[in-house]
């Protein structure tokens, strides 16, 4: 054969390779540029529905938890102070504007109806300004006041959890998603790698692909980064939701338990005393006076001897007994167990020599005393309202018989 002729013939079919070649490598290119812009598109989208997410939770959470509203509102009833209103204003305009957020946001059914119960607790608490102001233009004690316009919290509080395990659920299923994606992605940028041999010829005309290709490469430790800080603030989230709900059960001034662990402790208490057939007590503890102290010495005074009080009776109880704030200036002790009824006399005597040791470590010549009332389950009653309310009847034949003394059923 002709040489001229077999040398056409070689031109043309490394022609042919070399363009089967180019085009192979623009369609995965082509694909591969895609996969990157989608990717980079979901993320995009997924980083700002998270931020909002997160962003509105810490907002309701500011304005509707202790530190936010409950706590000025708590602040209002016990100190009945004005300025405490406007915080209320500023606090119901933040909550209202956090929860509209969260509403505009993808949400399932579970996360609709917590934001629901949210809202419905919200508004109770709303209603109880409302009897507030009106108890405070009526004179009310502090302590009738806070037993006036009690809100439970629970159903508010089981509503936050469901939000940040939602938050943290959506969190870690797009992670998983992203993770799955940016995966194929580098196995297809793998597979081209290996053919790096067979493309030479057309990556010198062709670098702009490549370019991009390397760009992926350096991109893939930057969304790596930015999952890990998703997974710590999901992980945050999960911790912010354990403080709240710690806090949604101490007192914000003694660090005790508050009325509602007191309530749901003593309720799984009579439970556990009638499937035992035992009996368990409550002590009702008053401090006598106590508007006095405010007036003398002024309420930070008054909020060291609460605190001072809540600290002497914890250390005074059994490992098993609980003692909670109850209200302003009262505290109720739950004693339970198979010796509670041994135990509540000499507890009441311990109580007793605690609380009448000198406060001279707060005020010099400071005199604090207290009157403590008893009843006991199920003699006196069979529930937590009815044993508090036979306890604080006794605890006020203490008051009228001179205070500074215990009467235990």
């Amino acid at each position: 054969m002709d040489g001229r002729l077999l040398n056409l013939r070689y031109k043309r079919r490394t022609a042919a390779l070399a363009t089967f070649l180019a085009i192979s490598v623009l369609m995965f290119g082509g694909a591969l540029l895609y996969n990157l812009v989608q990717l980079r598109q979901a993320w995009g989208e997924y980083s700002y529905e998270t931020s909002q997410r997160a962003d509105a939770l810490t907002r309701i959470h500011r304005a509707a938890g202790y530190g936010g509203f409950i706590h000025n509102f708590k602040n209002y009833v016990l100190r009945q102070d004005p300025a405490y209103l406007k915080r209320l204003t500023i606090d119901t305009s933040e909550f209202h504007s956090a929860l509209n957020t969260y509403r505009l946001l993808t949400v399932n059914t579970e996360e609709q109806a917590a934001l629901n119960a949210i809202h419905k607790t919200f508004d109770a608490y709303l209603n109880a300004v409302q009897l507030a102001e009106a108890g405070v233009l009526e004179q009310l004690t502090p302590n009738v006041l806070d037993k006036r316009v009690l809100v439970s919290d629970t159903e508010a509080i089981e509503a936050l959890a469901v939000l940040e395990s939602a938050h943290e659920r959506y969190n870690h299923e797009i992670n998983q998603q992203m993770q799955a994606e940016f995966d194929f992605l580098i196995n297809m940028l793998l597979i081209g790698l290996l053919a790096v041999p067979l493309i030479g010829f057309w990556a010198h005309r062709h670098m702009g692909l490549l370019e991009r290709l390397a760009e992926t490469m350096l991109a893939r430790n930057e969304m790596q980064k930015m999952l890990a800080r998703s997974e710590e603030e999901a992980d945050e989230a999960l911790r912010r939701s354990e403080t709240y709900k710690h806090l949604a059960y101490r007192c914000a001034l003694t660090q005790i338990p508050n009325r509602q662990a007191f309530n749901e402790a003593a309720e799984k208490a009579l439970v556990s005393a009638r499937d035992q057939r035992e009996k368990l007590a409550v002590l009702y503890v008053d401090v006598d006076d106590f508007k006095g102290i405010n007036d003398r010495f002024g309420h930070k005074t008054g909020d060291q001897v609460l605190t001072e009080i809540a600290g002497r009776l914890d250390r005074v109880l059994r490992g098993d007994d609980l003692v909670a704030r109850i209200g302003g200036d009262e505290f109720a002790i739950l004693i339970f167990g198979r010796d509670a009824l041994k135990a509540k006399d000499q507890l009441a005597t311990r109580i007793m020599d605690a609380l009448r040791k000198p406060f001279d470590n707060i005020e010099l010549g400071l005199k604090v005393s207290c009157s403590v009332g008893g009843a006991i389950a199920p003699d006196q009653g069979e529930d937590v309202d009815a044993l508090l309310k036979a306890a604080d009847t006794r605890m006020y034949v203490v008051k009228k018989s001179g205070k500074d003394g215990a009467m235990i059923g």
